[in-house]
Order: C-alpha cells, then structure tokens, then sequence
C-alpha cells in the first residue's frame, strides 16, 4: 500500500510550464513552499534521485577533509547503473562501503611493499591517488553547482526499495515496479516568493537523448525540434504575467508550450520569444511612471513619452543581467566540468512581473533542473555549454539593443 494520499496534502501545479503532455502526471505543490515531481519508475527514477542525494552530500562539505567517507558517498551515489539502486538508504550504504575500503588497508604491509618498490603496488598506490583526486575535484564540483539546484528534501510516496533490483526484474510483472507510481520527490518550489512569477523552462543541450539511447527514440527526439543542435537548447515552456491580453488566462498569465518552442526555426525567432519574455506588457505600463520606466531597470523604446501611456513594451533591463550574471557562472562551471553529462536537463528562469511590489521587482531565481539523464562522461558536456553560450549571447544582445534604443 502506497502512503502517499496526496489528495489531502497537495494539489496540481497551477501554470506549470515544462514536462506537460497526454500521460505524464503533473507536478503538485504543497504548503507553504515545496513542489512534488513525480518520479519515473524505472532507471530514469533512480539517477535523479541519486544525483539529488549527492548534490546534497557534496553541499554539505564545508572542508572535503572533514569527512571523506560522506564526501566519497557524494561523489559515487550517482553513479548507479541503469538497473538502479537497490537500497533503502542510498547516502549510508555508499558511504559504508567507500569507509570499508578505506578501513581495508593494511598500513604496515603497504608501507613495506612501497619501500621495497613493489611493482604492482606502486601502480596500485598511483591509480588510488589519482582516483582519489578526480573524486575529491568531482565532489568540489558538486559543491559548487549545489547553488543553482533546487533545495531537496527526499523522496515521498514510496514506502521502500527492494534490496535487489536485479531480481525484481525477473520477478512476475506485477512485483517489478522499483518505484511507486507515487513516489515523488520533495523540492522547494523555485517560483514560491513571487507574487507573479513569469518563467521559462529551456531543454539544454545539443541533444536531448543519451548516446547510447535506441536509434527509434533518438530521431524521436530530433523530430521534436530539428535546431536543437544549431542552437544549443530549445524553449518548452514559457508564461509571463499579462492580465490585459485577450489570451490571458484566470490569473493573467499568457502561456506558451512545447509547440511555440518547436515553431521556433531561426536565431531571430528565438530572440525574439526571449525578448517577449523579459518585456513588460503593454497593459502592465499603467503600474509604474514614466520616470520609473526610465530609471529603474526598463529600457524605453520611445522619446520622451508624455504618458507612462504611450511607452511601448519595455525591456527588463536588471533581470536580463541578474540572469546573464547567474549563466556566466553555471557557464564557468561547465567549462571546468569534465566528468558529467546533464541529457535531456532543463534550466528554469523565474522573475517577478508584479511591477507594484517595490523593492523586489527585478529579484530573479535560476535553477537547473530534470536529472533523469544525468550520467558520467569524460570530457564533460560540451553541448550544454554550447547551448548556455548561445543563451548568454542572445540576452547580451537584447540588452545591447535595448541600451541603443534608449539612447
């Protein structure tokens, strides 16, 4: 039996942006702050998860020197192979069995068999080192990118695990699922304080299908949207806050969804649905004064308007660069990464577009987002890089243009 009664705890996440399609179950949210991502019940379930458990290791680590076992467990727990994970406590087994190893040797006989230049162990001790190293950078990785993830607080809805993954397969089909078809993970929800909260979510990556996925999914994927590899990403979903528009939904929000994104066949098209969402709405101009417009982060597109009136859509000015400041450090992070690969990952980019909420109007939250892909790579992930690149490069250019119109 599931314990997972959402029905009393959670609701469906109003305006949800990304992963919405015949099928799939929503996203849910529950008071005061957290959102509720269902999991995928196969290998895809296990990786995210994992992943999420070692972003959170490895955050916690304030010095690597202060505890290796936890620091060892950061770096290997997701590592799990397609199979899964077959344990009830992923953190503690990983970091019992990195300790049992380390525990393992024999320092005396070590000591000797070095002294004596032993062949095999000095390769042996060489190999451990450098590994040991790679971990170490690899955790100080994690570390680091734990600042544009969403805070995680586990797994709800699966009551456990089986301990052997590998026999559940071969069990009968009505005792293979590893994960409940409740289990949801338990994450703070990235829009909670803003009062209209505009946001998109952008797939990123040249491709959005691992290298060793079967060919009938990988031209599945490339149908989807053929300029992925040209632009390095793609927009799934976006909403901005519009109350006065006629498309505008109950809460003023106008929505755009995968099919706008895929619509998408030029470097100018994708500007300009970027610019569309960090502009102001033409009915929204009525909240601030034309000096307000003019002075505090709104790019004017006209000469000395009379009116707050007669200015046309205007430009965010600080939350293109407070995005642009947090992508050139995910960038920079990229550039460094040369051991994972974020397939078929997403970033989220949320603002306020409330204009009367004073000082916090141009308060912005970046998290990436969507694990399930995640794996090992040498040479890191140079797709999405590519893919942050041409991001970067088009706001620079929307905020370019609109400091030329202003003056």
């Amino acid at each position: 039996m599931d314990v997972f009664p959402e029905h009393r705890w959670s609701e469906a996440m109003r305006g949800q942006i990304g992963g919405v399609s015949f099928g799939k179950r929503p996203m849910l949210t529950l008071k005061p702050d957290y959102v509720l991502k269902p999991l995928h019940h196969d290998h895809r379930g296990f990786r995210e998860i994992a992943f999420y458990e070692a972003i959170q290791l490895a955050s916690k680590q304030g010095s690597l020197k202060a505890n290796s076992s936890a620091a060892l467990a950061a770096a290997a727990s997701w590592t799990g192979v397609r199979g899964g994970i077959g344990t009830k406590n992923f953190s503690s087994s990983f970091g019992h069995g990195a300790q049992s190893v380390l525990n393992g040797y024999d320092a005396l006989a070590m000591l000797v068999a070095v002294f004596m230049q032993d062949a095999v162990v000095i390769e042996s001790e060489h190999t451990v080192i450098y590994s040991w190293r790679c971990m170490r950078r690899e955790i100080e990785l994690l570390r680091r990118l734990s600042t544009f993830i969403a805070p995680y607080y586990g797994v709800m809805g699966q009551q456990s695990l089986v301990s052997n993954p590998i026999e559940s397969l071969t069990s009968a089909p009505a005792s293979r699922s590893i994960i409940s078809n409740r289990a949801h993970l338990l994450l703070s929800d990235a829009t909670a304080n803003f009062s209209r909260p505009c946001a998109i979510d952008l797939k990123m990556g040249q491709q959005s299908y691992e290298p060793d996925a079967p060919l009938d999914k990988c031209e599945r994927e490339i149908r989807k949207y053929q300029h992925q590899k040209e632009f390095g990403f793609r927009i799934v979903g976006m909403r901005i806050y519009d109350p006065g528009h006629p498309e505008c939904d109950g809460y003023g929000f106008r929505r755009f969804d995968k099919f706008f994104g895929r619509s998408l066949g030029s470097r100018e098209e994708v500007k300009n649905a970027l610019r569309t969402f960090v502009s102001i709405a033409p009915g929204l101009v009525s909240q601030a004064s034309a000096d307000d417009i003019l002075s505090n982060g709104y790019s004017n597109r006209t000469v000395s308007p009379s009116s707050a009136a007669e200015v046309c859509p205007k430009v965010r000015t600080r939350v293109i660069t407070n995005f642009l400041a947090q992508l050139r450090v995910i960038s920079g992070w990229f550039q460094e990464n040369t051991a994972i690969a974020f397939f078929s990952s997403s970033i989220l980019m949320v603002y306020e577009g409330d204009l009367s909420v004073g000082s916090n109007r141009d308060v912005t939250n970046l998290k990436m987002i969507d694990f399930s892909h995640v794996r090992r790579q040498a040479g890191g992930d140079s797709g999405y890089l590519y893919g942050l690149k041409t991001v970067i490069s088009l706001f620079q250019e929307i905020l370019h243009e609109a400091q030329q119109w202003d003056q």
